[in-house]
C-alpha cells in the first residue's frame, strides 16, 4: 500500500494488507523504530463502531490466550491487534512468523469479534475469495500455529428468523 521514511532513517513505517483462509483485507502497519525494533499493528474493525462488552472482553482474552499478540483500544476506542519484534531479534523470518501470527488470530476469532470487524456483526460474504499471500501463510503457518492453543472452526449457525417468521410458523 503506502508507507513513510526512507531507508536508513530512525524511524519508518510500510503498510501491507494480508488476507487469511478466513478474514481479508486486515490492513496492517509495520513500523520500525531504531533502536527499540519492529511494531506490526492492524486496525481491527472500521472506526466510530460500538464495540459490546462481551466482544471486547473476548479480545481481551484473546490477548491473554494467543501468544505474541494483544488487543488495544486506540484513544477513540477503535480495536487494534498489535505485535512487537525486538530489534535484537528483527530479521525476515521473525516478520513473517508475527505478520502470520496477527492473521491466524484475526482467522481464529472471526466470529467471535464479527461486533468489532463489521457493522452490527455482519460479515461480508468471503466465500470463493483467494488470498493474496498463500506463500506466507504457507511459510509460517504450521509454525505459528503449534504456538497457540487448540482450535476449531465454529459450527455454521443457522440464519435467524425474524419475528414475523416465528409467529406465523413459516420456515426459510
Amino acid at each position: 500500500m503506502g508507507g513513510s521514511g526512507a531507508p536508513g532513517e530512525s524511524a519508518l513505517s510500510r503498510d501491507v494488507i494480508l488476507d487469511g483462509e478466513r478474514r481479508f483485507d486486515l490492513r496492517v502497519t509495520v513500523a520500525w523504530v531504531a533502536g527499540l525494533g519492529l511494531s506490526v499493528w492492524a486496525y481491527y474493525g472500521p472506526e466510530a463502531m460500538e464495540i459490546p462488552k462481551r466482544t471486547y472482553l473476548r479480545m481481551l482474552r484473546a490477548s491473554f490466550d494467543y501468544p505474541y499478540i494483544k488487543f488495544a483500544m486506540t484513544d477513540d476506542d477503535r480495536p487494534m491487534l498489535m505485535t512487537e519484534i525486538p530489534s535484537a531479534a528483527a530479521n525476515r523470518e521473525e516478520l513473517g512468523r508475527g505478520l502470520v501470527r496477527m492473521v491466524v488470530s484475526a482467522d481464529r476469532l472471526l466470529e467471535e469479534t464479527a461486533n468489532a470487524v463489521a457493522d452490527h456483526g455482519r460479515l461480508p460474504d468471503w466465500s470463493g475469495r483467494i488470498g493474496r499471500n498463500p506463500a506466507l501463510l504457507a511459510a509460517y503457518r504450521g509454525e505459528v500455529e503449534a504456538a497457540m492453543p487448540a482450535w476449531e472452526p465454529p459450527a455454521p449457525r443457522p440464519p435467524r428468523r425474524g419475528l414475523l417468521s416465528r409467529l406465523l410458523g413459516t420456515s426459510r
